[in-house]
């Protein structure tokens, strides 16, 4: 074990002994980590739900900004708002984490960042985060994690919602939508804008990458669903964001405006139908396209743009079983990117999976079993699986463990790139070890989970060959330790998060990965009112995987308000870097200082 995790289990009791006895449970209904509804206190797997009422405190606060305060995850952004934004769970790299929108994956080979940065607040009903490898229910690329992100839908009658505000760095955000529906008939429209004149992505900008590199994104949603009988709903989804970020050059000289133009999207369609009594089946097909255009010095007048289009057909069985409950599903992804002109080969990929599982639990035993066969176009077949099982140990304590294999295909782009593929990549393969203490007293939850993902043939840039190449073996080993709870009109939370990131080969940590970070929030409701703060501490951490450019730690603090006014009505507030820290999240690129944003909001109860 990682020498300095090892005081952690002398902590843990005292970690314990600081929550108050408490009846009622804080349970939310997640998803994400069985592919199944179950409550949360009856997981086998470390997950965080932020519902919809934590997203509207966010006030107007981007994704990227509510993910980086979530346990197990940090983040690095080039920049302001817009800009290139890599997440990292448990140290994984962000590529490794696979992002859905409603079941629809919208992870792109684009190396710049996920377009989860583009994803607007606006229409999220709520986010699930599942930490660690879940490629036997998601497939290849969640070999970290799962980011799932689940919009707003309609519900019976017909109400309309909306928010517009303004703050620092001439930021502003709109929205509004309408939703309603009937016994057999729902529905929800939505539009939304936000942008910001924002800063100077790199630190002592010269020349036009001094100004400050605005962003603008403008998107809207539509979905309706029939449910012409009990057990019986078809839907339809769409959403989509376009628009522009700028960014500052590399050569240092600013010689060139540099920009981004993006156009985000994903639709689906799909059939949930109870077959039996115990036999409900959800049948969709969606598909998602990440369309980003650069414009940069030396680059084509016309751009540099590369357009990722994904397609994924599914076909999921949750059947009721004498004990537990079976999860059998036949999905086919498709994976394209164009202009193939940039490619060496064809740049197209296809991966047909079985997925099996079963959950139950018996007494004070629960388990979780779950395999996948993929057939991957370009690698043949590989088989994964993970086991879990978990013991009540009293009526407040329970236990689990889990153990877990995955494996990561590369990219197309780290494929096929006239520049920088290599066809001969092979797939990172991961083995992942975890096992969790948990208190739950009702109202007060306090977690401790300890993990070691080994990862085999990880793909990096190699400076000699300047492709990429299977260069190494990556050791991920961590705990994290969570606390939440509420006593009276207070709201309190906290985590601690202790990562021991690194190459095995060179015994090197792994870039921009801090071994500590910690968080804490308070919430006090006073009546109509209701305050808030927000700690966020990082510690130094290396901007390469080969320890060089040290970024020194950093401790964050902000400000939340908000007024009710009547039942419907409510004025929103925050303040973020309170107290003017600089800060770096990527080595040479700017972060904002103190900012303040003020908005108001109409959503009927």
């Amino acid at each position: 074990m990682y020498p300095r995790l090892k005081p952690l289990a002398a902590m843990l009791p005292a970690v314990i002994a600081c929550s108050a006895q408490a009846e009622s449970s804080l349970n939310p209904v997640v998803v994400t980590a069985t592919r199944q509804e179950m409550r949360a206190s009856e997981l086998l797997s470390d997950v965080t739900v932020i519902d919809r009422e934590e997203i509207d405190r966010n006030g107007q606060g981007t994704i990227t900004e509510l993910l980086a305060r979530q346990p197990g995850i940090q983040t690095a952004s080039s920049g302001g708002p817009g800009t290139s934004t890599s997440f990292y769970i448990r140290g994984s790299r962000p590529d490794q984490t696979k992002v859905l929108v409603d079941g629809i994956p919208i992870n792109s080979v684009d190396l710049s960042g996920s377009p989860l940065r583009f994803v607007p607040l606006a229409d999220v009903e709520r986010i699930e985060i599942l930490r660690g490898p879940a490629a036997t229910l998601y497939g290849a690329d969640a070999l970290g994690g799962v980011i799932q992100i689940f919009t707003r839908r309609g519900s019976p009658g017909l109400r309309a919602d909306g928010f517009v505000g303004y703050g620092s760095e001439n930021t502003a955000q709109m929205s509004a939508g309408l939703s309603g529906g009937s016994e057999h008939w729902r529905f929800r429209v939505q539009g939304n804008r936000q942008s910001s004149d924002s800063i100077s992505a790199r630190r002592n900008a010269i020349n036009k990458d001094a100004d400050k590199d605005n962003y603008e994104n403008t998107g809207g949603s539509a979905a309706v669903s029939f449910l012409p009988a009990a057990g019986h709903e078809l839907g339809f989804s769409y959403r989509r964001n376009e628009g522009k970020t700028y960014y500052d050059s590399t050569n240092g000289k600013g010689t060139f405006d540099s920009r981004v133009k993006f156009d985000s999207e994903q639709w689906q369609v799909f059939s949930k139908n109870r077959l039996a009594d115990s036999w409900n089946s959800r049948l969709h097909y969606g598909e998602a396209v990440d369309y980003q255009n650069n414009f940069y010095s030396g680059g084509p007048v016309t751009g540099d743009w590369l357009r990722t289009h994904s397609k994924q057909l599914g076909w999921q069985n949750d059947i009721r079983l004498p004990l537990g409950t079976g999860l059998i599903s036949a999905e086919r992804l498709e994976q394209s990117v164009t202009p193939k002109t940039s490619f060496t080969a064809d740049s197209e990929i296809s991966i047909n999976s079985l997925v099996a599982g079963w959950t139950a639990n018996h007494g004070i035993h629960r388990w979780q079993v779950s395999g996948r066969h993929d057939d991957h176009s370009s690698f043949g077949t590989a088989n994964t699986y993970a086991l879990a099982y978990g013991l009540q140990l009293a009526r407040q304590w329970r236990t689990h463990v889990s153990y877990g294999t995955a494996f990561k295909a590369p990219s197309l782009y780290q494929l096929f790139d006239q520049y920088s593929g290599n066809p001969s990549l092979q797939p990172e393969k991961a083995r992942n070890r975890e096992a969790a203490l948990i208190w739950d007293s009702g109202l007060h939850t306090v977690s401790a989970t300890y993990y070691l993902n080994r990862v085999e043939n990880l793909i990096d840039w190699s400076f000699s060959t300047f492709k990429y190449e299977n260069v190494s073996q990556a050791r991920l080993e961590g705990v994290t330790l969570a606390y939440q709870g509420r006593f009276d009109q207070w709201t309190l939370g906290a985590t601690a998060d202790f990562l021991d990131a690194r190459n095995e080969d060179t015994d090197q940590r792994l870039g921009r990965r801090a071994r500590q970070r910690a968080t804490l929030s308070v919430l006090r409701q006073f009546g109509p009112f209701e305050v808030g703060g927000e700690w966020l501490a990082v510690g130094q951490r290396y901007n390469t995987n080969t320890e060089t450019g040290p970024m020194g730690g950093y401790a964050l603090v902000n400000l939340t308000g908000r007024y009710l006014i009547g039942k419907d009505w409510a004025i929103e507030g925050r303040v973020n870097n309170l107290f003017d820290r600089r800060y770096e999240t990527v080595l040479g690129y700017g972060t904002l200082g103190l900012n303040a944003f003020v908005g108001i909001r109409y959503s009927p109860k």
